[in-house]
């Protein structure tokens, strides 16, 4: 946070005018980040081999995972199908080296414009088997849930009530941060009012004596609708309260600068 002899010396050093006369209000940004997690899925049917049963009554839905940054594809046996028994094959009509392989009559080779080429549809004329149950003529008919987990990064800025000239530099400033100190982090369950002179009534929003105004609860309602909305599955998100000093009535411009450190302890007054 600035204190008031550090923007002195600083509007000293660059022909600024003094504080003397000026009005100070302390002011804090709420900064909210995070990453969702957007889970699609889809329902095939198919006809699995025992073997593929087996294996697919082991694959699971994977766990909420907020730190991977990429797209993660699985697939999952429907509930309806986990109980699915062992009948015969729907997909096939022989068993395999019984009959020739339609395509070359068995003999393994296919007749083309240049000649003769292997067939590779079949194994030296001999029918393939069944890409659904290998060739044993049992198959398990299931519903298989296709699914498709991915990270969608947000983050948001909410300012207090400021003069219109200071949003605009103060938005850009945060935007321009490669970080976040964690100092700043905040929890937006918790209470943050200000007591006044009156029987210690609650009055304005503040978070460490810093004025908030509607941007606590404007972060409070973005976090929300985001957890609510039907595409996400998960989201986690943090919070920030990132503080300044508005000074107005600066000199006889009578200017307003808002003075503000960034992630590494600089001051900077802005605009």
């Amino acid at each position: 946070m600035p204190d008031t002899g550090e923007l002195e010396r600083w509007l000293s050093a660059r022909g600024e005018p003094h504080l003397a006369g000026a009005s100070l209000d302390r002011a804090v940004a709420i900064l909210v980040s995070g990453r969702a997690l957007a889970r699609s899925t889809w329902v095939d049917e198919a006809d699995v081999s025992e073997a593929d049963f087996e294996r697919l009554l082991e694959e699971k839905a994977p766990d909420i995972d907020f730190m991977t940054s990429r797209v993660v594809n699985f697939r999952t046996l429907d509930p309806s199908s986990r109980s699915a028994k062992l009948e015969r094959c729907r997909q096939c009509r022989s068993l395999p080296a019984q009959l020739p392989c339609p395509h070359c009559d068995g003999t393994g080779e296919l007749t083309t414009e240049d000649g003769k080429v292997a067939c590779a549809a079949c194994f030296g004329g001999t029918a393939p088997p069944c890409s659904a149950c290998g060739g044993t003529r049992r198959s398990v008919h299931v519903k298989v849930v296709f699914g498709e987990d991915t990270p969608k990064p947000f983050a948001h800025i909410f300012l207090p009530e400021l003069p219109f000239g200071l949003r605009g530099p103060l938005t850009r400033f945060f935007l321009a941060r490669g970080s976040v100190p964690d100092i700043l982090t905040i929890d937006l369950a918790d209470e943050f009012q200000a007591a006044d002179a009156y029987r210690g009534r609650r009055s304005r929003s503040e978070v460490r004596g810093h004025r908030a105004d509607a941007a606590l609860a404007l972060a409070r309602t973005y976090v929300e609708r985001l957890s609510k909305l039907p595409s996400f599955t998960a989201v986690r998100a943090a919070a920030f309260a990132w503080p300044f000093v508005v000074v107005s009535e600066l000199g006889p411009a009578r200017a307003t600068r808002a003075a503000i450190r960034d992630e590494i302890g600089a001051l900077w007054v802005l605009p």
